[in-house]
């Protein structure tokens, strides 16, 4: 019996995109983050960054 393939989710259209520099260390402590997450550097990124901005947002959005 062939097993079907998983079913892709639907996702939004990302065409944006941020860059931003970082150091080699820095660069391996958000890579073993995102490992250790189970998700890539972006998406780990995109999600602790979202998440941050609508905590600042709420409470006030004032300076880190």
């Amino acid at each position: 019996m062939k097993t079907k393939p998983p079913k892709r989710r639907k996702t939004v259209r990302k065409e944006k995109s941020i860059q931003i520099r970082v150091t080699d260390e820095q660069k391996v402590t958000l890579t073993e983050a995102a490992e250790k997450a189970g998700i890539g550097v972006s998406s780990w990124m995109l999600t602790v960054s979202l998440e941050a901005a609508a905590r600042k947002l709420a409470d006030g959005g004032g300076k880190t």
